[in-house]
């Protein structure tokens, strides 16, 4: 219900159809009526009072959808007048981040930047300055209008400026001349002394769009005189500069296509490769060999002059991390449903085992988040096989036995709840009543997580939960502080957090199957009040 909902929110943001003339009105004030379906190309004429035509306006969704800002696409009203002239352009819908998009929204040089120009030239790539602050917004936003008009950008606008030879000594320290090659212009040749040594391609702009962590990442591939690959270097980012850094010192990462030609990287498959990311940069490094990866296509590409890229191969892509995740449910499973959980130094070591490496290393926690995400766009199981084996553990347990597995044997943060019981002397003792009271927590908050994904609320549900603090480096404040709280109020009330604020617990505990399974009880009509919720709100 979840993913059809959010479908068809994403239909209606983008339908072309569904455009108001409350909407034009921000390009075109006058407008009273807009024509009843749109033209071939995309485009509703807009008609004043009288009916006289004002112009006509195009959406840059869903032909621009694939340009990624911070975060996401954004799509963008174009007001023409009926010689073909901007009149104007307004912010419809938007996937990237609320703040950048509001400082675009703001800049009145940006917003207005295209006023008076053609139609043809745009589409010839007329470039604006972007809008500081939230450049990558502003330049997607510009890039999906030249796109959107049938244009091409010709190089990168985010990362427009030619290399130097400091930028090519990195890889090539006796440089002394580059040149650009005269057709495809993101390979440039290397001399020293007069003498061809080799070749550099750039990732930009055919791997502008991936994003690691926040941003895209300028890659330098050195090629040797055989077209071998000498390394890789790191160039401008708009990622975050700890995680550039992590990369840029890791030389095992930087040589992980040395000794590939171009064809082999662009028909490689970085799981098959076993490519691990750089520890403390893992979406930052991983973003910067697909770029490495998507350059060797385009340029491949360019050359024979294809239509399209190479496919992606689409089996199962295992990682070391999903194999040990696997390990662990295993052993979850079977020291949950035998005697051996009854020992404390079996039971102590896997706690940390949990804690260590499930939550820290490879980073994998259920969470409302991620529930959320994964019914709204689909279950990762080739990309995240570990992960989500991790999730039909969680889930299948508790339907098919009486134990909650996952809760009480896999989450890392139920283990640290574990570790710390009764560590200190003084222990509070809560009233039935005060322990009844709190106890509806989880299930309020379970309920706010369906409000905000059913209903697509600007709100963030990594916050009320802390598992992201066990990935610290990317952790949130709120995500901290809910971590904090949990874990002292724990030390204090035996498994604070678990009983009295763990909304992904208490969703699991009511599909736990127990004795009075077989009846209706209060929590099956919690159940059908929380499906009532979810139908209303798919309706509304």
């Amino acid at each position: 219900m979840i993913h059809l909902q959010y479908a068809q929110s994403s239909s209606r943001v983008t339908a072309i159809a569904d455009l108001s003339v409350d909407q034009v009105a921000s390009v075109f004030p006058a407008a009273a009526s807009l024509a009843g379906a749109a033209s071939e190309d995309g485009r509703m004429t807009v008609s004043d009072a009288n009916g006289q035509s004002l112009g006509y306006v195009v959406q840059t969704s869903p032909e621009s959808d694939h340009i990624i800002g911070f975060s996401g696409p954004t799509n963008v009203l174009i007001g023409f007048d009926d010689q073909d002239h901007v009149v104007g352009i307004s912010i419809l819908s938007s996937e990237d981040t609320r703040d950048h998009l509001l400082e675009v929204q703001q800049s009145e040089r940006f917003m207005s930047s295209l006023d008076g120009k053609s139609r043809d030239e745009i589409g010839r790539g007329v470039l604006v300055d972007a809008v500081s602050g939230a450049t990558l917004t502003s330049l997607a936003i510009q890039e999906s209008i030249i796109h959107r008009l049938g244009g091409e950008v010709v190089g990168s606008l985010r990362f427009p400026k030619p290399l130097s030879l400091d930028d090519v000594r990195v890889l090539f320290p006796d440089a002394d001349h580059i040149e650009p090659d005269a057709v495809h212009r993101t390979l440039w040749s290397v001399d020293s002394g007069g003498d061809p040594i080799g070749q550099v391609l750039r990732s930009s702009p055919a791997a502008d769009n991936i994003v690691g962590y926040q941003g895209p990442t300028d890659v330098l591939i050195g090629l040797d005189q055989d077209a071998e690959v000498i390394g890789i270097a790191i160039g401008k980012s708009y990622d975050n500069e700890p995680y550039v850094g992590y990369v840029r010192e890791d030389s095992y990462f930087r040589s992980t296509f040395d000794e590939m030609k171009l064809p082999g990287i662009a028909e490689a498959d970085l799981f098959e490769m076993r490519v691990e990311g750089v520890s403390g940069a893992t979406m930052t490094s991983m973003a910067v060999a697909d770029g490495v990866v998507e350059a060797a296509k385009e340029h491949l590409a360019q050359i024979e002059r294809e239509a399209s890229r190479p496919k992606r191969r689409s089996g199962f892509q295992f990682t070391v991390h999903d194999v040990g995740t696997m390990i662990v449910i295993v052993a979850a499973i079977v020291i949950g449903s035998t005697s051996l959980r009854a020992s404390k130094r079996i039971r102590i070591a896997f706690q940390l085992t949990l804690i260590i490496y499930l939550g820290m290393i490879a980073g994998n926690l259920v969470s409302q988040a991620m529930i959320a995400g994964w019914a709204k766009h689909g279950v990762p199981l080739k990309m995240a096989p570990g992960l989500t084996m991790l999730a039909i553990a969680a889930f299948a347990c508790p339907l098919l036995s009486k134990r909650n597995i996952y809760c009480s044997h896999l989450c890392p943060h139920g283990a640290v709840q574990q570790l710390i019981k009764g560590r200190i002397r003084y222990q509070v003792k809560l009233g039935h009543s005060v322990s009844k009271l709190l106890m509806l927590l989880p299930g309020l908050l379970l309920l706010w997580c369906l409000v905000v994904t059913m209903a697509a609320l600007p709100m963030s549900l990594v916050d009320i939960e802390p598992f992201d603090a066990y990935v610290f480096r990317i952790a949130g404040w709120a995500t901290i502080a809910v971590f904090v709280v949990g874990v002292v109020a724990s030390l204090f009330v035996p498994m604070a957090y678990c009983r009295f604020g763990c909304p992904t617990g208490r969703l699991l505990d009511y599909l736990r199957f127990n004795a009075r399974s077989d009846r209706w009880t209060i929590r099956d009509w919690v159940a059908v009040a929380y499906l009532g919720v979810a139908i209303w709100l798919s309706v509304s």
